[in-house]
């Protein structure tokens, strides 16, 4: 088989020709090896029926899940608006194993484009608590309804989501600067990386959406999911914005 090496090096296009036919054959043999395993379960009644019941097990923990999940508010975009919204943010994690909050300034408009995607993800996830909180009025001035969690959670820039697991703040996203620096960014984008930083539950083999693969930087890197180590910084004002900053990572117990 001539594969256009030359004929000075027609061994060389042999060897290369039998490995591409003996990883035919392997993949060839891998495919069989499956059916013949599928055939087999079927033939196998009590197989069949344990893999059934797992199954059923399965679907029964799942829908248990959802309903628990939904008693505890999932399924909606909240807003925490009481007369004290630190307890209900305490306590809301301590229902949730998982949240989405997004802080939020009524007079930003990347804000609204945040709540239009979160509200979608939200019935989607249910896994996840979507809640919002308004800073108005929270500057370290003027002190305001959520003054504690701005400047307990080291909130600077709006719009800023945190995301919470296990009562513990794992990361931060300000502004849209994970997002593409696009202030129309798509929910997909937002959902793969609310995935990567475990805010959402996300399938490692999902692809990067298109938008977000000319993100250079360290935001590169928090989309493919690396870690970064802590570096906490809780001072200054509230202000509209990108910042590429750190996340903060606080126990609440």
């Amino acid at each position: 088989m001539d594969l256009g090496f030359g004929a000075s090096n027609q061994k060389v296009g042999n060897a290369a020709a039998n490995m591409m036919l003996q990883t035919a054959q392997a993949q060839e043999q891998a495919i069989v090896d499956e059916m013949a395993a599928y055939d087999a379960l079927l033939e196998d009644d009590d197989a069949l029926e344990l893999l059934r019941q797992k199954r059923l097990q399965q679907m029964k923990q799942e829908a248990k899940n959802r309903q628990k999940w939904r008693a505890q508010g999932h399924g909606e975009y909240t807003e925490l608006a009481g007369s004290d919204v630190n307890r209900e943010f305490f306590e809301a994690s301590k229902e949730s194993n998982r949240l989405v909050v997004h802080f939020y300034r009524p007079e930003t408009p990347l804000c609204d484009h945040f709540h239009a995607a979160l509200a979608k993800l939200a019935t989607t996830h249910l896994e996840t608590r979507f809640l919002k909180i308004n800073v108005g009025g929270c500057d370290q001035s003027s002190g305001g309804a959520a003054s504690y969690l701005v400047e307990k959670l080291g909130i600077i820039v709006m719009p800023t989501l945190i995301i919470v697991k296990d009562r513990k703040v794992v990361h931060h996203i300000r502004g849209c600067d994970e997002l593409g620096d696009n202030p129309e960014f798509s929910t997909n984008a937002l959902e793969y990386v609310l995935g990567i930083h475990d805010g959402v539950h996300h399938n490692p083999d999902d692809e990067i959406p298109p938008e977000l693969l000319h993100v250079q930087g360290v935001n590169a890197i928090r989309i493919r999911g690396a870690s970064r180590k802590n570096n906490n910084n809780s001072s200054g004002n509230i202000r509209d914005g990108v910042s590429s900053g750190s996340y903060h990572q606080e126990d609440f117990d």
